[in-house]
């Protein structure tokens, strides 16, 4: 069982590492313009946001060069609102 449950996990990560074939990445893409606080106007269901309302998403740099992304909501049937 823990065999199949590990051969499983593997092939998830090794689908995640790799760019796929015949895809390339985005030239020249600047992404100091992205940084910053974004305010939602439309909204695909996903899970973590759903019956939120104010959700808003920080862009920062990490030190290791990558992207740093907090998202926030305001959850109204919750005492304190922040989800």
């Amino acid at each position: 069982m823990i065999k199949r449950l590990l051969f499983f996990i593997s092939i998830l990560i090794s689908g995640c590492v790799n760019i796929p074939e015949n895809v390339l990445p985005v030239n020249g893409f600047g992404v100091d313009q992205y940084m910053g606080t974004w305010y939602e106007i439309a909204r695909l269901d996903h899970s973590f946001e759903r019956d939120l309302e104010g959700v808003t998403a920080e862009y920062s740099l990490r030190d290791d060069g990558g992207i740093k992304v907090i998202n926030k909501g305001f959850d109204p049937q919750k005492k304190g609102g922040k989800k």
